[in-house]
């Protein structure tokens, strides 16, 4: 095992109070699961892992190295702070490869126009959230003589970003704004004076998680509604003899819930988000992928004692014993990411004569929980996992919290220690 900081003032101690424990082999099963299906009927498309938020959580290093050699060569990441981090990663794990040029990286969301150099000196691709925005990035790349990537994002529904193209009057407006950037002669990479080159365009599924029948024939699934939208722009671009390099709209969920979109809909990427980390996917048929929860949340017990029949416990007193209770002490709370609102939740103790679930009582406090451990053969230093054993857990987390699985993944925080197991 190997053992990251994610709060670099931290020591490294041999044993820690808790720990989240990165899956690298469960990492790899997932990519190559979520990829089998997807080369079988479009054999061009590659994938785009997204590793925003410090790979949702996981660990940025880990995670890239990991997907570097199962053949992931692009990436995409939220902001320009996680892109140049990204790529700076990337230089050093690609030392004697053919250089870095191998690994694209892309940000999905805003990058301030006067930070055009530094994705430049990057080779950062970056999205287009409007022909204003456009404007405003050719312009600031011209003055800075710089050449910079960019992909122009499309709104087909999801309301957040992009070009509008919901009537047909916004994809005549999308498609005519895309031909005068490119007919500026941004796309060509000599120009002296810097500019853009158009080398992507995608747009981003609302609902492709939960948006379907079982007969997968809905004429007004949104989801649908937004690949007939994108596919207008895109015709309408190709009439023009326009195609950008890297044209993309399915995350896993789509590719996966939505076979009549493939192998067109997979076009030349796929971007792969929540599902890499083993979340967020299920079959047509209403079967869960088989994918392999990457992180597994641990810690020990490093408490026990008995609560008498009236007493309360924690803050607030929310839980009141009736009978005497055996109660156990873990030393991870809020602050670590194990929200007040998992109160109640079950945990899975790794005892010397199995294992065994136990609730959690009382308010989950900022550091500490505790757990109701009656008549179990518990005793200090019992290892226990809170969550990643299966996919099943975080997602019962999840509900209970009124959330989804990715916000608790992002929420462990940088004070748990990462380790990675590498097969």
């Amino acid at each position: 095992m190997n053992h990251i900081q994610l709060h670099e003032g931290f020591p490294l101690l041999p044993h820690p109070r808790a720990r989240a424990i990165i899956d690298t082999a469960a990492l790899t099963h997932n990519y190559n699961t979520l990829m089998s299906p997807i080369l079988t009927v479009s054999p061009r498309t590659h994938a785009i892992a997204v590793v925003k938020a410090d790979a949702y959580g996981h660990g940025i290093r880990p995670v890239v190295s990991t997907l570097l050699e199962a053949g992931c060569r692009s990436f995409a990441v939220a902001c320009l702070e996680e892109a140049v981090a990204l790529r700076k990663l990337l230089r050093e794990l690609l030392v004697g490869a053919a250089s870095d040029e191998e690994a694209d990286v892309l940000v999905l969301g805003y990058t301030d126009p006067r930070n055009v150099s530094l994705l430049s000196a990057y080779r950062i691709a970056t999205t287009l959230l409007s022909a204003e925005y456009a404007a405003r990035l050719l312009d600031a790349a011209r003055e800075a003589e710089v050449t910079v990537k960019v992909h122009a994002a499309l709104d087909t529904g999801m309301n957040r970003i992009g070009f509008p193209a919901h009537t047909e009057a916004e994809i005549t407006e999308a498609v005519a704004a895309i031909q005068d950037l490119w007919q500026t002669g941004a796309s060509d990479p000599d120009r002296d004076e810097g500019g853009l080159i158009l080398d992507g365009i995608y747009t981003h599924f609302a609902r492709a998680d939960e948006d379907f029948d079982t007969e997968m024939k809905q004429a007004d699934s949104l989801t649908m509604t937004q690949y007939a939208r994108y596919r207008r722009v895109c015709e309408g671009l190709e009439a023009l003899g326009i195609r950008p390099r890297v044209r993309h709209i399915c995350n896993s969920a789509a590719a996966i819930r939505f076979p009549e979109v493939c192998p067109e809909g997979c076009l030349d990427a796929v971007r792969l988000g929540i599902s890499l980390y083993g979340y967020g996917v299920s079959r047509p048929d209403g079967q869960d992928a088989p994918l392999k929860p990457v992180m597994r949340l641990e810690s020990i017990v490093t408490h026990i004692h008995t609560l008498l029949p009236g007493e309360t416990v924690g803050y607030g007193g929310t839980y009141r014993a009736d009978t005497p209770r055996t109660l156990a002490t873990l030393p991870v709370g809020y602050a670590d990411g194990w929200l007040r609102s998992f109160a109640g939740a079950e945990v899975t103790l790794h005892t010397k004569e199995g294992d065994v679930t136990a609730p959690t009582v009382g308010r989950i406090c900022m550091d500490q929980c505790m757990v109701d451990v009656t008549g179990l053969p518990v005793e200090v230093g019992t290892p226990v996992t809170l969550f990643g054993n299966t996919t099943k857990q975080l997602e019962s987390l999840a509900l209970r919290a009124h959330t989804i699985p990715y916000e608790l993944l992002c929420l462990v925080t940088a004070r748990i220690p990462r380790i990675y197991e590498a097969p």
